[in-house]
This record gives C-alpha cells, structure tokens and sequence, in this order.
C-alpha cells in the first residue's frame, strides 16, 4: 500500500507528519508521489488563511490521487468539522493517538500485513525527516488561553513526554546524522509544568550531555519563561567539539501596547518584556531574537500601531513574522467591538514587513567577515546553503569553507561569512 502525507501548519505539525509516516513505513506501507491508495493531509487552523489553504491542499490531493482514499487530520479537522463538509473525503481524525489512527487507516485500505510485526533495530532505528535539522516535539498543548488563539482549543491541556523518551529520541536522530536538534511544543517553555518532575533548562542539559558534536534549537518560547538557566545555557562559553545551545529565541510580542496586550490576554506588559529583553542582551549581545506580531486586533488604534512600532524599532529584531489578525469564532476576539478593516491591517502588515527586512539585513551584516558553523541544508555543484546559529541563511561557496572542503547535507561546516 502507498501513502502520501500533505502537511500544513506549524512545527509540531510537521513532526506529527513524520511520526505518522513512521508508524506507516514500518507496518508495510510505502510513501510515494503518485498512485497512492492513500491521501493524508494535516491540516492547521491558526487563520482563516490556513484554513482555505487546507481545502486546496486536499483539492490538489485529490486531484493528483483519484483513486486513493482519504484522510483529514490536524486542527482544522478537530475544531471545525462543519467547515470540510463539502470535501469528499472518507475518514477526518483529530490531532494525535497515532496507533489508533494507524489501525483506521488499515481498515479504510483492506490493507493486510503479511509479513511479521518484529522490527529490526535497523527499521526501529529509522527517523523519517524531510529537513536537514531535526524537528522534534517535546510537548503538547497549551492552557494560556490568549482571546485571539484557537490552539487550546484543538491541542487541548498540556502534556510533556519524558525525558528517557526525548533522549532515547533524540539520540537516534543524531546516530542519523543530524547535527541540529529543534525542541518544539505548542508551549515549550512549560515542558514538565503538569508533571513537576522535569523543567526544559534540565531537559537541556540532558541532552547536550549525551549528543556529540551537534547542537540544540528552541522553537518559539515565551518572554516569561526565559529564566536564569536558559540565559547562562545560551551564554555557556564553547570548546571545539561541544554541543551547545543555539543563540537565538523566538519570543512573540504579538503588540507593543499594552492596552493590546491586555485584551489579547497576554501574560506580560510592554515594560516586562522590554526587561527580559536587556537581561538577554546583557548577557549575549550576540545572540538573535526573532519576534512574532499580530496587526489590526480589534481596537487597535493608529496610536496602538505607532506604539508597536516604535517598540519594534527600538528592540532591533532581527526577524519579525508578521500576522493580520484572523477571527476565529470560538474565541473571545472574533466577539470583541472594533473589528479593523482587511485594508487597514495590509497597510499595517506592509509597514512592519518592511521593517522587519531592514533589521534583518542590519543584524546579518554584523557577522560579515567573521567564521559561522553552519547546517548545510541544500547541497548544490557550486553554490551551497546553510542555517546559521543565529537562524539566518547563508548562501556560500567552497572558498568559503574552513577545513577539508566537503560538504555534506546535515553536517555542520565552519564558513566565512
């Protein structure tokens, strides 16, 4: 039986992907490009946008597999069901119980396994990942319940796997070859809240004592849940050939006003984070902070923007995502007066879009001349491309490179910039 996964959304999502496409390859399915028995789309649910893209994915599916029955999963499929009734597709799954799903799908296929279930350690050892740096998911759900996110509400409340398991995990991507390891939650920063046993800080250490030669990523993290440990892992001063924690933290803003910020439930104000972010700084001056904005919340002024702005400019990002506000009906912002105008919010996105590419030409430009480690991500005949510590891409060339000139796909290089 052949399969083919289509997959939407974020970070987690895409492990959620790969951990499916696992459990399929080592029960005797195959993944293919075409005339496959079996179509699988993942779907996310963070925007309107997200939400029609899920429905032409599965439309170009369909379209490129006609034959093959269906599966919708994910977040859109959990939470807005009423919105796929028009999809002719034949079974919609919610998000995790991979094994259960598993077993659908094989009774949805009349698919039958004849050879044994008994796995060699070879097969078990096997981490299906599309990306040169690897992915995987710590933690899911989330409780913070901001009004504008409807995350809670399909990722339900929090849950950390244990640490013997993100080790054992983590362990066998790197006897694969990766030397960049991405932690990624839904909340990451609460990894072990509700099991009070382990915190990410000590998760961090664990880890970077039994990988070698490789480094660690975190995904998005909030601005109160950087503590002291975390800032001194990213400072930890680094020998040749020790693994270590990457310079750079994503931490959403989401508004610069704090009258925003109130109504959009956020757990800090404008001052807090303004705090935490010279501590940062203080301690590494190098180190990327990249940002996450939502514009035109309900009541968002002109005065609210310029404030957000100004914040933006002043805190010198070297990458801001920026977001359009997208109203989800089950959460307390689609309810909210004030509702701004799709126009309003394109200008507002142009301004901080702009903005965002001026601070992150500015911030590259202070590693020129100077010797990166770079994970080599595309490996062309003249040109090749890497990911930075500092989460940026560098395009380079084998003058560039330090040491035997090779270049392989997940492998970190030192290239002068």
């Amino acid at each position: 039986m052949k399969y083919k996964i289509y997959t939407l959304g974020c970070k987690v999502n895409q492990y959620d992907s790969c951990m499916l496409s696992r459990k399929l390859s080592l029960n005797g399915f195959r993944e293919a490009s075409k005339d496959t028995d079996i179509i699988i789309v993942n779907t996310c649910a963070v925007t309107k946008i997200a939400i029609e893209k899920c429905k032409k994915i599965f439309a170009i599916a369909r379209k490129e597999n006609p034959k093959a029955k269906s599966v919708i999963m994910g977040c859109c499929s959990k939470i807005y069901k009423e919105n796929l009734t028009d999809l002719n597709y034949d079974m919609l799954w919610g998000v995790g119980e991979f094994d259960e799903l598993l077993e659908k799908i094989k009774k949805l296929t009349d698919f039958e396994q004849k050879k044994s279930n008994s796995l060699s350690k070879k097969e078990d050892s096997q981490i299906p990942q599309l990306k040169s740096r690897y992915f995987i998911k710590i933690q899911d759900g989330c409780e913070q319940l901001c009004s504008y996110c409807i995350v809670p509400y399909t990722r339900g409340k929090l849950k950390s796997r244990s640490a013997l398991e993100v080790v054992e995990e983590v362990e066998k991507s790197v006897k694969n070859g990766y030397r960049e390891i991405v932690l990624s939650g839904i909340h990451l920063g609460l990894y072990g809240a509700e099991i009070s046993s382990m915190r990410l800080s000590e998760l961090i250490k664990m880890l970077l004592r039994v990988i070698a030669d490789s480094r660690i990523r975190l995904s998005s993290i909030e601005i109160s849940e950087v503590n002291d440990d975390i800032i001194n892992l990213l400072a930890h001063d680094r020998r040749e050939g020790e693994s270590y924690l990457c310079r750079h933290l994503h931490l959403p803003l989401q508004s610069g006003s704090n009258k925003i910020l109130k109504l959009m439930n956020r757990p800090y104000t404008k001052e807090d984070f303004i705090k935490k972010i010279k501590k940062i700084r203080k301690t590494i001056g190098d180190i990327a902070l990249t940002t996450d904005v939502i514009v035109g919340f309900p009541g968002e002024t002109d005065d609210d923007f310029k404030e957000t702005y100004r914040l933006l400019k002043t805190l010198k990002f070297s990458k801001i995502h920026v977001f359009p506000f997208s109203a989800h009906k089950l959460t307390p912002a689609s309810k909210m007066k004030n509702q701004i105008g799709g126009d309003i919010k394109k200008k507002r996105a142009k301004i901080l879009r702009d903005l965002s590419v001026k601070q992150e030409k500015e911030f590259k430009n202070n590693f020129r001349g100077q010797i990166l480690d770079l994970v080599v991500e595309n490996n062309g005949e003249d040109k090749f491309l890497g990911k930075s510590e500092y989460y940026f891409n560098v395009l380079f060339s084998k003058n560039q490179i330090y040491g035997d000139g090779k270049v392989r796909e997940k492998e970190i290089i030192k290239v002068k910039i």
